[in-house]
């Protein structure tokens, strides 16, 4: 089947390009897509006399608009052909055929942001994710307002706020306000800025915690677990997934980071390590333990990694980060017919906690297994139990 393949430029690399996509868990026919892909990507750089190494898939793309190509093979723009060839070239990097894109430089990060990044992940254990968003918005503030923390005014760095408020959601402004009061202390920390201009930051007006609790009931928890039965890798990997936010009220990060080494199947515990590298251990109920088993009896081997879940999809490959656990959430709720205005795996965290909060756990302990920092955060979920609220809350004077 690749012999005509082989017999174009791109010949000599075909054979270990295929292997490494049979190793990565593509079936034949997407294989064999990506292949013709490879091959035509190698005609085209050749007939614009380049070699392997300059390949430019900018240009690849461009001339795919007006292909003509009588070797193409249906394989024209589309999502297929380009992948193809994003995978090929990354390929041919990887074994030192091909050399990286020149792109135009990016502006070297500001000391002052790298040195900030360092403490957050040092001091406040910060995540990846975190780290990322706080540098981001702390290099926006040198750019506005200078490179010298020394000479900054409150009106400046006002300023520079109102400006970004005006164009984002309260939620963004929220965290723009978090991230930015973090770095002005650790300048202010440094001696590198005045002290006291973090207070200058306004904060956005929303009253934290203020919104009911988003949570499921327990007929729509059952359905959603429900519609994850099945045998298929797929839905072993969702129901174990939904069992440990549903049971344990992780959080989509949790989930996505839970490695072999966190589930000490001896003492029937899961370690958790979550934000600000709070770790916990956490009793596992048997049908989470049953259900982790039954997925891991059939997890895909041909990636390795410790992490506990992968992606069903080719490349196999772990989740990155939480948005990935929230998107098996949301698909298994459309399966399950669940009409709710709340979609994701927080939903599920929420509804962990109300349940435990009805069968009468203590709001303490229900704060230690969620890794609040306040009992005034766990407190949010007696909302949810009007019986409770009835009990403590006092009458009006005229009624005694």
């Amino acid at each position: 089947m690749l012999e005509h393949l082989r017999s174009g430029p791109s010949g000599p690399h075909l054979d270990g390009f295929a292997a490494v996509l049979e190793r990565q868990g593509y079936d034949a026919d997407t294989a064999l897509r990506y292949l013709r892909a490879a091959a035509h990507l190698g005609h085209v750089v050749a007939g614009q006399g380049g070699m392997p190494n300059d390949i430019d898939l900018a240009v690849f793309s461009e001339h795919l608009r007006a292909c003509r190509c009588p070797r193409a093979k249906g394989g024209r723009r589309n999502h297929h052909t380009i992948y193809g060839a994003k995978l090929f070239r990354r390929y041919l990097v990887e074994i030192g055929v091909c050399r990286l894109a020149d792109v135009t430089a990016a502006p070297a990060e500001p000391v002052l942001v790298a040195r900030f990044k360092a403490w957050l992940r040092k001091h406040r254990g910060a995540s990846d994710p975190t780290v990322k968003l706080y540098a981001r918005d702390a290099a926006g503030l040198l750019t506005a307002v200078g490179d010298d923390p020394e000479m900054w005014v409150p009106a400046a760095i006002r300023s520079f706020f109102m400006d970004r408020a005006s164009q984002c959601g309260h939620g963004t402004n929220e965290k723009l306000t978090t991230s930015l009061r973090a770095f002005l202390r650790y300048l202010a920390v440094e001696g590198r800025c005045r002290p006291g201009l973090a207070d200058v930051v306004p904060a956005y007006a929303h009253w934290q915690l203020a919104d009911m609790p988003r949570y499921l009931s327990a007929e729509q928890v059952s359905r959603l677990i429900a519609a994850c039965d099945g045998d298929a890798v797929a839905r072993r990997r969702d129901r174990a997934i939904m069992l440990l936010l549903a049971r344990l009220g992780l959080r989509a990060g949790d989930v996505a980071q839970l490695r072999f080494a966190d589930i000490e199947w001896q003492t029937g515990s899961l370690r958790v390590s979550g934000k600000s590298r709070y770790e916990v251990r956490l009793p596992l109920p048997q049908d989470v333990g049953d259900a982790i088993a039954t997925y891991l009896e059939c997890r895909p081997s041909t990636f390795p990694s410790d992490y506990v879940f992968l992606r069903t999809i080719a490349p196999y490959r772990s989740f990155r980060q939480g948005d990935g656990i929230s998107s098996v959430v949301r698909r298994a709720m459309k399966r399950a017919g669940i009409v709710s205005p709340f979609k994701g795996a927080h939903v599920l965290r929420h509804t962990a906690a109300t349940e435990m909060l009805r069968h009468g756990v203590p709001l303490d302990k229900i704060g230690l297994v969620l890794r609040h920092r306040g009992i005034d955060t766990t407190a949010y979920y007696a909302k949810a139990d009007v019986g409770l609220l009835k009990q403590v809350a006092q009458p009006w004077p005229e009624a005694l």
